[in-house]
């Protein structure tokens, strides 16, 4: 899956979704669309799910690494964490 992460402040949403934790769903297909938590400092939005999903942004990170398919390779430049990663 691919998610940007942005500044908690700089998103908002609207309409209606399901929710688990802070994870958010749709409410008619189950499809997961963004991870955001009141008072989280970044929220973090399913790229799939967008209707203009951005194109030029920059990899920074790769969490989860230790569960990559072994035919893949990482991403130059990102810094790569075997689980999730401690806020920078």
């Amino acid at each position: 899956m691919a998610f940007a992460v942005y500044p908690s402040e700089q998103f908002e949403f609207t309409g209606d979704t399901r929710q688990f934790e802070s994870r958010h769903f749709c409410p008619n297909c189950g499809s997961r669309l963004f991870s955001f938590d009141e008072g989280a400092p970044e929220t973090e939005i399913k790229l799939g799910t967008l209707d203009d999903a951005p194109s030029d942004l920059a990899i920074r990170y790769e969490i989860w690494t230790k569960r990559r398919e072994p035919w893949l390779t990482p991403i130059a430049e990102a810094a790569q964490y075997d689980e999730d990663r401690t806020r920078d």
